[in-house]
């Protein structure tokens, strides 16, 4: 059984996207109720058509908010971290590309995982600043390299599916 929720990602660009929150639950279990705030581990699922297909998000594991969202006083308990983090592993799929500004670096990563009972697939562009001391020496993954990455979702990719603006990367790790 699961629980069916809408919901929304929002990017470091204020852009909001729709999504689909699937949770697992045990029969006759209680329904979130509406405004509900909640810390959740997801897979994910980015179609590369992003805002025309929705977000699949399948939770993991949930830690629901505690209090009443009906109360204006709700949100004031919650610490200020509105952008999801992105824990990704994936198969980096063209050269990696300067971008216009000419020192951000840009490379698309597809990663596959199974979810809701089928198998399904995300599509990111990853992005970071070189001239950011953190990643001056930073080389750019391989065409057909998979790599570990975490960041933060910016905005809307223009080869499809959603841009994550790096934290951290991992080369070579398959």
């Amino acid at each position: 059984y699961h629980c069916v929720y809408e919901t929304t990602i929002q990017c470091t660009s204020s852009v909001v996207f729709p999504a689909m929150l699937c949770v697992y639950s045990p029969f006759n279990d209680v329904v979130l109720p509406d405004n509900t705030m909640a810390f959740i581990s997801v897979k994910i699922s980015i179609p590369a058509a992003v805002p025309q297909d929705l977000i699949l998000l399948e939770g993991i594991s949930m830690v629901a908010v505690p209090g009443d969202p009906s109360l204006d006083s709700y949100k004031h308990s919650v610490p200020d971290f509105p952008y999801p983090m992105v824990v990704g592993l994936g198969l980096v799929t063209a050269t990696a590309r300067t971008l216009p500004d000419g020192t951000s670096k840009a490379f698309d990563v597809l990663s596959t995982d199974y979810m809701c009972d089928t198998r399904m697939t995300s599509n990111v562009c990853c992005v970071f600043d070189s001239a950011c001391p953190h990643w001056a020496k930073t080389p750019v993954p391989n065409q057909n390299s998979v790599i570990f990455y975490v960041g933060h979702f910016s905005d809307t990719a223009s080869t499809g599916g959603l841009e994550v603006d790096l934290e951290s990367i991992a080369l070579n790790v398959g």
